[in-house]
């Protein structure tokens, strides 16, 4: 066999087995992979992740844009609340260059009708870390920028009987709440850096 040959072999396996993804997601969509997401999402936290809706994609290098609808993820068995979120939609980009870095980072999420329910227990675990016992301060998935539409947050500290509740939408994109350090928020939550989520309380909603 010629090198022109093999190249031209080569092209053709490569353009069908294209041909054969593109026939299949254009047969079965992006659902298919929400299987595999709620799995990673279990083995990783302990916890549930489930897309009841449909999952879309836009691809862009290096940021693709994933849209799940009806989207919930479980508090730890130990919390009050059954669900740390339960949102009509995530829409989340995805950063490819943090990923192959073995990070998960999501420079924007946008998050639809959300109520996110954040928990510390009197051992001092919280909800919002993400390893299997809750208390690994690294156990965080990097987010630049969120932004809301109409949405809930509750904050619960049971070490110091803090009960909180706030109403908070980001309709200005000059509003949108800028995370760091996890669930630490300027805007809509304005605290000094270092105090936990919802410690002090913006905008519409009681305590």
């Amino acid at each position: 066999m010629t090198v022109v040959r093999a190249f031209k072999w080569l092209a053709t396996l490569v353009l069908a087995v294209i041909a054969m993804v593109i026939l299949f997601i254009a047969l079965f969509g992006w659902n298919w992979l929400r299987p595999p997401i709620e799995k990673f999402a279990l083995n990783k936290t302990g916890r549930s992740l489930a897309i009841q809706g449909d999952l879309t994609l836009k691809f862009a290098w290096p940021l693709p844009r994933f849209q799940a609808r009806d989207v919930t993820f479980a508090n730890p068995a130990w919390a009050k609340e059954p669900l740390m979120l339960n949102s009509r939609a995530v829409e989340v980009t995805l950063d490819l260059t943090a990923l192959l870095a073995r990070r998960i980072a999501f420079p924007q999420v946008h998050l639809e009708r959300p109520v996110v329910m954040l928990e510390q227990n009197p051992e001092g675990r919280k909800s919002w870390l993400l390893d299997l016992n809750q208390t690994d301060e690294s156990a965080r998935i990097e987010i630049d920028l969120l932004s809301l539409d109409q949405g809930t947050l509750g904050f619960d500290d049971a070490a110091s009987k803090t009960r909180l509740r706030a109403e908070l939408s980001t309709r200005q994109p000059d509003s949108r709440v800028r995370l760091w350090s996890g669930f630490q928020c300027a805007r809509a939550i304005q605290g000094p850096a270092g105090q936990g989520p919802g410690q002090r309380r913006a905008g519409a909603g009681s305590a």
